[in-house]
């Protein structure tokens, strides 16, 4: 297993709020001084094109009645790269709070002629190049409020040209942990109004070359699930919730 659920359920919009906290990230000199190196490493690699922006760190999570509220700081990207990205292995050497956990948004999507669509990367992504993953990306801190519904709308239309007036619904899945990065991810599946081939004519090749899906049945989800190699942990974890939903 590459994955970790940390919570599974299914919540909509006005059933999850967000709150900024001040970070307890520890600094460690070690740490610090190899996520300047691994920055500085990945800048280097030719096509690579990153920005050292604010991104939101998941500090932890509760229920005040039946509202989720997640608790998020703000950290950088470069701090995600040298920690998660190029050095997962520090949580378990120096504990898991001079990790970044940046915490992102990654949605499923269902067709109209029910297809679940996620995107293969390509090869000059910062991590998992050339595998099957979400429609996804950072929360990034743009206001004092944060919303992951919006976030997955805006990494939609960025990554496939889908509009809000072409979302039928979003559902929030949950939260997992992809064990090899060690970094906590959000789960959402998006119902859209376009088909397949509608979606796939307007992918944005600036992240992926090439739209991944298969019908939407159990069974075919079953299969793929049992072999899962081409599969990010996180586009591992949306089928898998994806799954579970179905057999309510």
């Amino acid at each position: 297993m590459t994955f970790r659920m940390i919570y599974r359920g299914c919540l909509r919009r006005g059933q999850i709020y967000t709150r900024f906290v001040p970070s307890t990230r520890v600094q460690h000199p070690q740490v610090e001084q190899a996520i300047q190196r691994a920055w500085e490493e990945a800048l280097s690699r030719p096509g690579v094109h990153l920005f050292d922006g604010p991104v939101c760190r998941m500090e932890s999570m509760h229920w005040q009645g039946e509202d989720l509220w997640i608790h998020l700081s703000q950290t950088s990207y470069r701090i995600v790269v040298g920690t998660n990205f190029a050095n997962p292995d520090f949580a378990d050497t120096y504990g898991p709070q001079v990790m970044a956990n940046p915490l992102g948004v990654s949605t499923l999507v269902l067709t109209r002629d029910q297809h679940l669509m996620m995107g293969q990367r390509n090869d000059s992504v910062a991590y998992y190049p050339n595998r099957v993953h979400p429609f996804a990306g950072s929360l990034e801190v743009r206001s004092e409020t944060i919303d992951l519904f919006d976030n997955v709308q805006r990494e939609l239309q960025e990554e496939v040209g889908l509009m809000s007036s072409e979302i039928e619904s979003i559902m929030f899945f949950g939260l997992t942990e992809d064990l090899n990065l060690r970094h906590p991810e959000s789960l959402f599946l998006t119902r859209t109004c376009l088909t397949r081939d509608q979606l796939r004519s307007r992918l944005d090749p600036a992240e992926h070359k090439n739209i991944w899906s298969v019908p939407a049945s159990a069974e075919t989800v079953r299969q793929v699930l049992e072999s899962p190699a081409t599969l990010t942990p996180i586009a591992q974890s949306l089928l898998f919730c994806w799954l579970e939903s179905a057999r309510l």
